[in-house]
């Protein structure tokens, strides 16, 4: 995209609202404090529940929200629920993709928003938790995220659930349902709506907007966090919902999706190391353990992936 367009987009950014339904709005921001240098804080609304965001590039910031949630959570942890998103700027002046710029993290009704792209350095705070085997790190093509993330920033995210292949698992009433896997290639807007039967806006423009500026627009915050919570939301939903009747029948309804995704994303990450051979730490999914937990979110400590692991 050239220069010219770069800078229209991003003086679009001031008209844009996030309404989807004409005069409905289903969410607003509201700014908290701006004053620091270091981090900004903004209340999110999304059907009228606040989301108390984190916006910063400091790794210190990124430290205290990380152990503020190890303390409010000290007796949630194991399997603890995360809503992971990323962003990056479309716009680009080669056929390579750009760097991971914003990190996208929200549980319970708050959210935090690194801007990985304009800070210090990552504090190894932020890869303890990503690579905690006691986390569950959801959203829509997060395998895909993580390896970016892992190729970008060599940030390990240890477990994760994809929401695409759980709701196509979870909501399916048949076998042969199952099997079409319709959910599987789900975008986030169309799971929103399909399961917790809400709207979720995404302007294009924002989405295209530049996501390394240094200080982000209330627009471009108000966006990336509802990724983020959204993802949070469905996971909670679909855990908790309980398993279809036809759990132990040995199918593969999007297996051969999920194989060619990863795959894709494998040969994104190995192209872009300068030796061009592969990492043997962090390209790889660890695979769950599905040993029953005690307080899993699902209720036994459930992976809808272990059907595939026969």
């Amino acid at each position: 995209m050239a220069g010219s367009q770069v800078r229209q987009v991003q003086n679009d950014l001031a008209g844009l609202s996030l309404s989807t339904n004409g005069d409905a709005k289903v969410s607003s921001i509201e700014v908290v404090d701006k004053t620091k240098s270091d981090f900004h804080v903004y209340n999110v609304y999304y059907y009228k529940e606040k989301i108390r965001t984190t916006v910063t590039h400091k790794a210190s910031v990124v430290d205290q929200w990380i152990a503020s949630v190890y303390n409010d959570f000290r007796h949630k942890l194991s399997n603890l629920v995360v809503g992971l998103d990323i962003e990056w700027s479309r716009i680009r002046d080669n056929s390579e993709r750009n760097k991971v710029a914003i990190l996208q993290l929200c549980l319970s009704r708050r959210c935090l928003i690194f801007q990985i792209s304009c800070c210090d350095n990552i504090p190894k705070s932020l890869h303890e938790f990503l690579n905690n085997n006691e986390f569950i790190f959801a959203g829509v093509g997060i395998d895909s995220d993580a390896y970016k993330l892992w190729g970008d920033h060599r940030l390990n995210v240890s477990i994760t659930e994809e929401l695409g292949g759980l709701a196509a698992f979870k909501l399916s009433k048949t076998v042969g349902e199952y099997r079409e896997g319709r959910l599987c290639k789900a975008g986030l807007k169309v799971l929103a709506k399909d399961v917790l039967n809400l709207e979720l806006p995404k302007p294009e423009g924002i989405l295209l907007s530049n996501w390394n500026i240094p200080f982000l627009s209330d627009y471009q915050v108000e966006y990336a966090c509802l990724d983020a919570l959204v993802s949070y939301k469905l996971a909670i939903d679909l855990m908790s919902r309980a398993n279809p009747v036809h759990t132990d029948e040995p199918k593969k309804p999007c297996e051969d999706y999920l194989l060619e995704t990863e795959q894709e994303d494998f040969e994104m990450v190995n192209e872009s190391k300068t030796d061009g051979t592969k990492s043997d730490s962090g390209c790889t999914q660890k695979p769950r353990d599905n040993t029953p937990k005690k307080g899993s979110p699902a209720g036994e400590g459930w992976s809808w992936k272990s059907l595939f692991r026969k």
